[in-house]
């Protein structure tokens, strides 16, 4: 069954789940969002329902789901599955693994309902309008039935394969991405060790094209960790980074093509980050 979408749900609305339904409001459908904090659903009071439960997102056409982890998604899932429409759309847009990804999607299809992965990377530092790479795994007709919806936080979209293909990818590119951020944060320690003027380091960093969006993000939090709030932010961070590079160590394992490098990057990021923010 395919049908038009008429109306959007959204569970998760921190830092990155939070700016996507930020652009999902702006959309002239109806969006409904859920957070298991209330406080973080606030800023969508007057611009979206605010649903009580997962399950009351279960009358939208496509809804999109940004949490933590594996247990965090299959939680949503189990909720939000048995509630949805014959012929809507779940993304999931948490990183997890392809494995979870399938046996998801064979869920929902037993009723009808179709899941994608729909992983996000950020290519945009803003706080207002699209600013995620978003990659897909499933269908291609599926993929086009949601476009719209992508397109409201999406600078770039791309089918990558069939289910779990797109989570594939994501992996590979947050093993970089950590290796990256944990690589600018020690060199900073290293030259700061070495009376090596920082400011001048990054310098050269910027214009030489080492330094990337995201360890320039982590370098200005090093130098300068502002207010409570910020270091609690970086802390969840560093819960991911490790998360996230458990991901390709287990990958790597199952296609018998491990990392040594993002095994040892696994082993330091979270100590390394929570370091950071008690500096």
């Amino acid at each position: 069954m395919t049908q038009a979408i008429g109306s959007v749900g959204f569970i998760g609305l921190g830092s990155m789940g939070g700016a996507q339904a930020r652009e999902l409001a702006k959309l002239a459908l109806p969006l409904s969002v859920f957070d298991k904090f209330p406080a973080s659903m606030e800023p969508f009071r007057g611009k979206a329902t605010l649903a009580g439960s997962i399950a009351e997102l279960g009358g939208c056409d496509v809804v999109g789901i940004c949490v933590q982890d594996d247990k965090q998604v299959i939680e949503c899932c189990d909720e939000l599955i048995p509630a949805m429409r014959p012929g809507s759309v779940i993304l999931v847009h948490s990183t997890v693994r392809p494995d979870t990804i399938k046996a998801l999607a064979a869920r929902a299809a037993a009723v009808d309902v179709e899941l994608m992965d729909a992983a996000v990377t950020r290519t945009e530092m803003t706080n207002d309008g699209p600013f995620v790479f978003c990659m897909l795994g499933g269908s291609e007709a599926t993929m086009a039935r949601v476009q719209a919806v992508l397109d409201a936080y999406s600078t770039n979209t791309m089918l990558v394969g069939p289910l779990g293909s797109a989570m594939g990818l994501k992996i590979c590119n947050n093993l970089v991405s950590w290796s990256q951020i944990m690589l600018g944060l020690e060199a900073m320690d290293l030259a700061e060790a070495a009376g090596v003027p920082i400011d001048k380091l990054m310098a050269v960093m910027q214009r030489n094209g080492v330094m990337t969006p995201p360890m320039n993000g982590f370098i200005a939090f090093r130098n300068n960790p502002g207010e409570q709030r910020q270091r609690d932010l970086m802390a969840v961070q560093a819960g991911i980074g490790e998360k996230d590079l458990s991901l390709a160590d287990e990958l790597g394992a199952s296609v018998g093509k491990p990392s040594s490098i993002g095994a040892h990057i696994r082993a330091i990021v979270k100590q390394g980050i929570l370091d950071v923010c008690r500096r």
